[in-house]
């Protein structure tokens, strides 16, 4: 069955029940954010999803979903029985649970608006451990090693393709586990272990003196 029409009559949320029988590709074009996307559809799953002829990852496949469902102006086709000729990174994501993810996270990026940090705060790694959940799992993978270094919301949405709310939102749950911190909060702590490192020093020196001494 041919779909085509207008996102601002029928949004992404509205089609996505209608396509989860469907295989093939839906064309969606004359977006404000993004040059043309396609999505592949097979067996209820999302299958894969391009970019200007370039299969999105799957961080950047989230980012991309969340603004096509937010999107009012756009047009769309959908085309029966097409089929990706490759698909690097195989999304394999049930319609239905995409949905429901993509506007819970939505919501709660718009709950959470006064508490999401800023753009420009640099955060950097205090653990190793990689987070549970499958979506943080993916940030954290992709930008573990700018992360390493000291990366921003804004320099992570930048390199990665993703949304700049998004990337907010991926540091405030990490912070929330103890996996990342703001590059002053660590440089304070580490600054205050080394102040308490050298008193501690001082005052092992006062009381017991310079034990070097004493083996002479």
């Amino acid at each position: 069955m041919a779909i085509f029409g207008n996102l601002n009559h029928m949004s992404l949320g509205d089609l996505l029940p209608l396509l989860s029988v469907q295989d093939g590709a839906l064309e969606i074009f004359n977006l404000e954010q993004h040059p043309r996307v396609t999505l592949y559809f097979n067996g209820g799953l999302l299958h894969c999803l391009y970019v200007s002829g370039r299969p999105a990852e799957p961080l950047q496949a989230r980012g991309i979903v969340s603004q096509l469902v937010a999107a009012k102006r756009g047009s769309f086709e959908f085309v029966p029985g097409a089929r990706v000729r490759r698909c690097p990174q195989p999304l394999g994501w049930p319609l239905d649970q995409l949905l429901l993810t993509t506007v819970t996270v939505q919501d709660e990026i718009q709950g959470l608006e006064r508490s999401l940090p800023h753009p420009d705060t640099i955060f950097a790694m205090t653990q190793d451990r990689a987070p549970s959940d499958q979506r943080l799992l993916d940030f954290w993978q992709r930008a573990g090693a700018l992360l390493q270094q000291g990366a921003s919301a804004r320099e992570l949405a930048r390199r990665l393709g993703m949304p700049l709310e998004h990337a907010r939102y991926y540091l405030l749950k990490l912070r929330q586990l103890e996996l990342l911190a703001p590059v002053r909060a660590r440089r304070a702590l580490a600054r205050k272990a080394s102040v308490a490192s050298r008193l501690l020093h001082s005052l092992k020196r006062h009381f017991f003196g310079d034990r070097q001494a004493w083996n002479h």
